[in-house]
């Protein structure tokens, strides 16, 4: 008989056989090994699948999903190792592999005989992609997916690169943290004396990673020295690609187009994937408006890369914040088994469409799509350093130097980075009294305010650099003075002509500065849901660094991958009619 889950949340109704290493055979001969979790009873159940790099068995996978949990309620849940890493066979190339092995590991799925024929999909970042890549290959018993904090379709928006810096800091932690130790582990099999080796020098980087004196070396390249073999290729020779090498478009290709299936969107507002996941939706709703899929559904929360918890940074959202709670006593597990029973039956889910926590208010608001309607309110940067509703009659202007060699620390933020460097809602005080950061604050409000989707910076500014980056942040200030980091965004100057439009990437040829100078900059500070209370303010900081999330500008125009060579930039950011530099946020009506 075939037995259909609950709807309701994930009653324990069957005792659970876990089989080890069970074995996937590919097109190509490769054998890939998966931990099956499935109801200890007679029948046939449908199947949710996960595909990881990182250890099927890894125990932080259980609070995002917990396998023993779903299979008790009557699912069949896959956990997978992909090819090349820790159980399964073959050889690791990240991305390369994923479209035909994950149409290949459905199949296969849906053809054991405890399944229902019906196979969902299921994970977060990596795990996301492999989703995507299986959903492009349309296997026939592919039900629909359920991507969280999912990279794709933004390699030069975030992904890979952010208004044309590097996202220096996440490569390195991904390559070093994520990918390395099992390729060393590995290679300890074929080759241990050069496993050995290895070993020294992944031991020798974690520590200056942990003591944060890693990231100034200069130029990168030089960071492939005595790296372990994966790291040294391709994630440092990764961080000196073009901005148009075509890795940039393998990244994409895992969601750059829609899939004609039923979708369940999950997200971060402080996760370094948080503008991909939404634009995953978005393509997703699009998608559905045409009558070519189901609407999709959207879950976001105050939330990092690895940090689901409502606890991170220097505030504490409450408990509906937590993954294990959320809104309506249900946890993600249960969020993730009530939609699937009803997408895996053929039925609609009894679940909002649109369900994302507001920071200040510390609540879910539900919504029947993303984003909710707003009127945009423009802040405009004033003199002495306050916002005000309307730029200024007479031009203004506030100067700054940049230094490549002492640069503005990474404080919060979306991050995904080794060492000290913690992503999330952090207090700003290290950053803000820097004499290169400069700080813009509106008066306290008298009435809650608001936003919700995106924000952007609109930046009128000169330098003495042929090229030099600049960073724009919205903070939250409390009434006790503390300036929490909401979201940011970076341009770099020579790419000026590629960021035009916010959240948007257009080819074009780089450009270098005339000093002295002014050109308008559009900068993407991505997406954030806050309520301000009484008493708040809001701030605005504008400085040219942010390290080590993002390379460093050496202000020459030539690449921090390739050069050492540096010099000191005087910035100014102009303010007025004339130069109307302002951020635009999205109220909620």
């Amino acid at each position: 008989m075939t037995e259909l889950p609950s709807k309701a949340t994930t009653p324990v109704k069957h005792d659970v056989l876990i089989e080890n290493d069970v074995e996937a055979t590919m097109r190509d001969g490769v054998v890939l090994r998966s931990t099956v979790y499935r109801p200890n009873a007679r029948g046939r159940f449908p199947v949710l699948l996960t595909r990881t790099p990182y250890g099927r068995d890894l125990s932080v996978n259980s609070g995002y999903l917990n396998p023993t949990t779903v299979a008790a309620g009557g699912f069949v849940v896959i956990m997978q190792d992909v090819r090349g890493r820790f159980g399964s066979d073959g050889e690791f190339v990240p991305s390369e592999n994923e479209g035909p092995d994950g149409y290949d590991t459905v199949q296969w799925a849906a053809e054991l005989p405890y399944s229902t024929g019906a196979v969902g999909m299921w994970g977060r970042s990596y795990f996301a992609e492999t989703q995507w890549r299986a959903a492009q290959e349309k296997p026939p018993a592919l039900r629909g997916i359920a991507p969280g904090i999912s990279a794709g379709g933004n390699a030069r928006s975030g992904g890979l690169v952010r208004g044309g810096a590097v996202e220096f800091g996440a490569r390195l932690g991904w390559g070093h943290l994520s990918a390395g130790p099992a390729e060393i582990a590995k290679l300890s099999r074929t080759d241990p004396a050069l496993a050995e080796r290895e070993w020294e020098s992944w031991a020798r980087i974690d520590r200056a990673m942990s003591e944060n004196t890693y990231f100034d070396a200069l130029p990168l390249r030089g960071l492939a020295a005595d790296a372990p073999a994966f790291f040294a290729s391709p994630i440092v020779e990764s961080l000196g690609f073009a901005i148009d090498h075509p890795s940039r478009d393998l990244w994409d290709g895992a969601s750059d187009r829609a899939v004609d299936l039923p979708t369940l969107h999950i997200g971060g507002w402080y996760d370094i994937f948080v503008n991909s996941t939404l634009d995953q939706y978005f393509g997703q709703l699009a998608h559905s408006d045409s009558g070519a899929a189901p609407a999709p559904y959207l879950i976001v929360g105050p939330w990092s890369h690895t940090n689901f918890s409502g606890l991170g940074g220097s505030v504490v959202f409450g408990s509906p914040a937590n993954q294990a709670v959320l809104d309506s006593g249900q946890d993600l597990s249960s969020v993730h088994a009530h939609w699937y029973a009803a997408v895996l039956g053929d039925e609609e889910p009894d679940l909002p469409r649109v369900r994302i926590f507001v920071m200040g208010e510390n609540r879910w608001r539900t919504y029947d799509r993303f984003p909710a309607p707003t009127r945009t309110a423009d802040l405009f940067l004033a003199p002495g350093g306050s916002l005000a509703a309307e730029a200024a009659q007479t031009d203004g202007r506030a100067d700054y130097d940049y230094d490549p060699a002492d640069p503005v620390p990474t404080v919060g933020g979306a991050t995904m980075m080794p060492g000290t460097f913690a992503p999330g809602a952090l207090e700003q005080s290290r950053v803000e009294s820097r004499d290169d950061v400069l700080v813009f604050t509106g008066e306290p409000l008298t009435e809650p305010l608001t936003v919700i989707g995106r924000v952007s910076a609109t930046l009128f500014a000169s330098s003495s650099a042929v090229d030099t980056d600049f960073v724009v942040r919205l903070c939250r200030v409390m009434a006790d003075g503390t300036s929490i980091t909401l979201t940011d965004g970076i341009v770099r100057a020579r790419y000026r002509d590629s960021y035009r439009t916010p959240g948007a990437y257009t080819s074009a040829e780089p450009s270098l500065l005339e000093p002295g100078e002014v050109y308008e900059y559009a900068i993407d500070l991505w997406s954030t849901a806050v309520m301000f209370q009484p008493g708040e303010r809001i701030r605005v900081q504008v400085t040219s660094s942010s390290h080590p999330r993002w390379d460093r500008n050496l202000n020459t125009g030539e690449s921090a991958y390739e050069s050492d060579e540096f010099v000191v930039a005087h910035q100014s950011v102009h303010t007025g009619v004339r130069h109307p530099s302002r951020v635009s946020l999205p109220v909620v009506r």
